[in-house]
């Protein structure tokens, strides 16, 4: 009996030994922080062809969220909502664990960034500026 339970044992912990590290998996969360609603549409391919996969309407503020088994890459497409939209962004979303994106404006182009990048853009040092006060 003792030596059964010693191949037992034995077996189990080159078993766990054995197996496969843990995989990153987590959400993903796309939100809208510009003023006007968007449509966002994942592009696919397929035995190489380039499917489109359904268009999701986001409202100003509001966040798609889903999750991903692991991390990876998505093509991704920003359109204005409405029958004619014109595409504002298009470009690959790289992920390894949680992310969170942010659909924004800067100069008049949209653009598409993970949140971490935007806080520490937040939080750079900028340059002083001085004010010239009216005499």
């Amino acid at each position: 009996m003792i030596r059964f339970l010693v191949k037992f044992a034995s077996v189990l912990c080159i078993g766990f030994a054995l197996m496969p590290g843990t995989a990153t998996a987590g959400w993903i969360a796309i939100s809208n922080d510009t003023n006007q609603t968007v449509v966002v549409q994942e592009s696919i391919t397929v035995n190489g062809q380039v499917r489109r996969c359904k268009p999701i309407k986001l409202a100003p503020g509001e966040v798609l969220r889903e999750f991903q088994p692991s991390g990876g890459t998505k093509k991704l497409a920003i359109l204005e909502s409405g029958l004619f939209g014109k595409q504002l962004f298009t470009g690959d979303l790289t992920w390894k664990e949680d992310t969170a994106f942010s659909i924004h404006k800067e100069t008049d182009k949209v653009k598409v960034t993970d949140s971490a990048t935007l806080a520490a853009k937040a939080k750079s040092p900028m340059k002083p500026t001085t004010e010239k006060k009216p005499k």
